[in-house]
């Protein structure tokens, strides 16, 4: 049997039925880009660790062959993480003796990927003042939503006003919205289960939501989430308006990660409000040590150095 068929036959009918959407799709792009094409037609058991390794590596070169740039380090060990639970379902099944995958013999040389910026404590202190003057409601919503929960762009998108709880200054996520081919909403379960948790609503927003508030439907659209153009017109308005330029909706997210955890939050906390299971995330990507929060140190290690 060879790899392909393996993963036609065997393998995306058993795993793929109980995927999210995202996942689903992202593991389908995997497949057809680059596990298939390079993988695909070898037989199970000749597939070994040098194989692997010459995978790493067309994967690393991907610019020379037409794709639009090399992959990078951080998209190749995705790629690697789902083809190695292939093989290992195969090595259960019996179909192989062995997995190819031994990580310590082998070796991604790729670039490093980037990772999404936490933005300085004057920008976004002035993007928070800014919000509750953006005259276009559609527009100041969105960037409420955005700016100041540390929720994911799908679950500001998927956002009810029955999620609401504005008089005890919390709410819900409970969905999320995505755009697998970005036109339709595709509305569906959190990305896990630790994402579905309370999210605080503060001063600001908490006035910004109840000038606007509704009893029932999406904030962000009504009976309907906005389609994807609708919510990139929006997006791209507001970011004009307040002069937001270099940056992502998911900048916003790591800026909240990072000034929760330099306000003296555990890594555990900041987890629970960004909806992860563990700390992995917050410690690796989204808290990031800041030049002026080190210096901010300062002070105590002179105490201790005295």
């Amino acid at each position: 049997m060879t790899v392909k068929e393996f993963i036609e036959e065997k393998y995306k009918p058993a795993f793929f039925p109980t995927l999210k959407r995202t996942t689903r799709d992202n593991y389908e792009q995997y497949l057809k880009l680059n596990i298939i094409p390079f993988l695909g037609d070898y037989a199970l058991d000749e597939v070994k660790v040098d194989t692997i390794q010459r995978f790493n590596n067309w994967m690393a070169t991907a610019g020379q062959r037409g794709r639009k740039a090399n992959l990078n380090k951080n998209t190749i060990e995705r790629v690697r993480g789902l083809t190695s639970r292939i093989f290992k379902v195969a090595q259960e099944m019996g179909l192989i003796s062995d997995t190819p995958f031994k990580n310590t013999l082998l070796r991604i040389h790729a670039e490093s990927g980037g990772h999404h910026n936490a933005m300085d404590d004057e920008m976004v202190a002035s993007v928070k003042q800014r919000i509750p003057l953006l005259e276009n409601e559609e527009e100041r919503l969105y960037m409420t939503l955005t700016v100041f929960m540390g929720m994911r762009p799908e679950e500001v998108m998927g956002l009810r006003w029955e999620d609401l709880c504005l008089e005890q200054n919390f709410g819900y996520v409970r969905r999320a919205v995505t755009y697998p081919d970005n036109s339709k909403p595709c509305i569906d379960t959190t990305k896990t289960e630790a994402s579905a948790r309370t999210i605080l609503i503060t001063k600001t927003p908490k006035q910004i939501l109840t000038s606007t508030m509704h009893n029932y439907g999406f904030i962000l659209g009504g009976e309907n989430p906005w389609c994807y153009s609708h919510k990139e017109r929006v997006r791209k308005r507001a970011f004009e308006h307040l002069g937001i330029k270099g940056y992502t909706p998911y900048d916003f997210r790591t800026t909240f990660a990072t000034q929760a955890k330099e306000s003296g939050q555990t890594s555990a906390q900041v987890a629970d409000l960004l909806g992860h299971k563990d700390t992995r995330m917050v410690e690796t990507i989204y808290a990031r040590t800041r030049h002026h929060s080190v210096m901010k140190q300062l002070a105590a290690i002179e105490r201790l150095n005295e």
